[in-house]
């Protein structure tokens, strides 16, 4: 059986548009490596996913258009998720230019895969040089609970098997669109782990 090879993923130390659909959307980094989501297979474990076809709409997004380390540590705490590791994968997708956006615009898929969630990132419009990365401004532990307590994707209740079965459903999403995301996740997205952590007293 062959096993893809494996990229290294990136852990967190504990020391340290609406045009989709209406729902939308410690700490030390490592080296950021695409295709991070895929784990070894154990023995007797249920068989790799297949490769994954390129998609030129998907792309691994930018380290400072993922959730930051105290962000995600603040997103988990907010959940009461802090008590075993938790994973993620980000990837990002452009959308083309359209009348309600003629620019066009980009998201980036958080998928908490321990979760069983995929929430949205909106990206910033470039910054000029010398100006200040809004992100960098932004309070991560409010960023972290403002997520959180955001709309989301639930995988286990969300997801019906064709786009017909959506339907005018505001919070439904297909298997295909779900797949998509999560192929390309496997393929070019960022990996993330956040070991078990004890949250800071309120």
């Amino acid at each position: 059986m062959h096993v893809p090879r494996l990229r290294p993923v990136l852990s967190l130390c504990p020391t340290a548009h609406p045009r989709l659909h209406a729902w939308g959307l410690a700490a030390l980094l490592a080296t950021l490596a695409p295709g991070a989501w895929a784990e070894a297979g154990r023995q007797g474990a249920a068989p790799q996913p297949q490769p994954v076809a390129a998609d030129p709409a998907f792309s691994t997004p930018a380290t400072e258009h993922i959730a930051s380390p105290a962000m995600l540590r603040a997103f988990l705490t907010e959940l009461r998720q802090t008590r075993r590791p938790q994973s993620f994968c980000f990837v990002q997708q452009a959308f083309p230019p359209s009348k309600a956006d003629p620019e066009g615009f980009a998201l980036v898929w958080m998928v908490w895969t321990t979760g069983s969630h995929i929430y949205r990132l909106r990206v910033p419009p470039p910054v000029l040089p010398g100006a200040p990365n809004p992100a960098q401004d932004d309070d991560p532990a409010e960023r972290g609970a403002a997520l959180a307590n955001g709309k989301s994707v639930n995988l286990r209740t969300d997801v019906v098997p064709t786009d017909e079965a959506v339907g005018s459903s505001t919070f439904l999403v297909s298997r295909p669109w779900v797949e998509r995301i999560q192929g390309q996740c496997r393929r070019i997205g960022t990996a993330v782990r956040v070991p078990a952590f004890r949250p800071p007293p309120p």
